[in-house]
């Protein structure tokens, strides 16, 4: 019960990594609010999966690039919580088009990617930090990617939005270091979720693809969603006081490996 007391808020936990991050918060103790926007059986269903082993979860629809809906979510968090301890931002989308080049990309493509995956982050941030300030602190734990730093062809969106992801930890680290505040990155590698699974769908041979993926990380497997949970946990207690305005990739060490193999 590492996390009894605290209330967490868990941006697009309606599947996959935050919806194994919010059970395995619950499970440790934590008040959880499950946001979702277009996602609502997902969400419900991650309320379930909550409820089944008696953790507390809120359902929370907003819309994260809205100002209006993300003040209004964190408002109803409050008022069912009191305060907020530990907000994850997990929201992500990449774009539909087959070509993810700057020449190519259309403009409402790039914009939803831009929104969702950094813009997001922001607004929920901001609606969130005077709350953490006024109780004395808080923490922010936000999913980049190894695409926020590491380069990949075709994914200029994609790659745009994580590697904002990771300056902005690093700048509101510094900001909000004064009030307690601790901000902290998680950059997953190649994890086991829907979107992974639909790209590797999307290639001339899924089960190639897979193993080419598998190893291209030295640990010569795809990640679980559970393995990225764990490393919130670790984020989101007292065993890491001491860090703050860190990414961190977990990733099987992909990006330790100087060989890259592009699919």
């Amino acid at each position: 019960m590492r996390l009894k007391g605290k209330n967490a808020l868990i941006i697009g936990a309606g599947s996959d990594i935050g919806r194994s991050i919010a059970k395995v918060f619950a499970k440790e103790g934590a008040k959880v609010g499950v946001n979702i926007y277009h996602n609502v059986i997902g969400g419900k269903n991650t309320i379930e999966e909550i409820e089944k082993f008696g953790g507390t979860a809120l359902l929370l629809q907003a819309d994260v690039c809205n100002s209006i809906e993300v003040e209004g979510m964190i408002n109803k968090l409050i008022d069912a919580y009191d305060k907020i301890d530990i907000l994850v931002n997990g929201s992500c989308v990449g774009t539909s088009q087959s070509s993810d080049r700057v020449t190519e990309i259309l403009e409402e493509d790039w914009d939803k990617v831009i929104d969702v995956n950094l813009k997001g982050a922001q607004l929920t941030s901001k609606f969130s930090i005077p709350f953490m300030i006024k109780q004395g602190g808080g923490l922010i734990i936000n999913i980049s990617s190894i695409r926020g730093i590491l380069g990949n062809p075709n994914l200029a969106s994609y790659c745009a939005s994580k590697g904002g992801m990771v300056l902005l930890t690093k700048e509101m680290a510094l900001d909000y270091a004064q009030y307690n505040i601790r901000v902290n990155c998680i950059c997953p590698g190649f994890i086991d979720t829907e979107m992974f699974r639909g790209y590797l769908q999307r290639q001339d041979d899924p089960e190639m693809a897979r193993r080419v993926f598998s190893e291209m990380a030295p640990l010569n497997r795809i990640g679980k969603s559970e393995e990225i949970a764990y490393t919130a946990l670790f984020f989101a207690t007292e065993a890491s006081s001491f860090i703050t305005g860190v990414a961190l990739p977990v990733d099987g060490g992909y990006t330790a490996n100087g060989v890259r193999r592009i699919l």
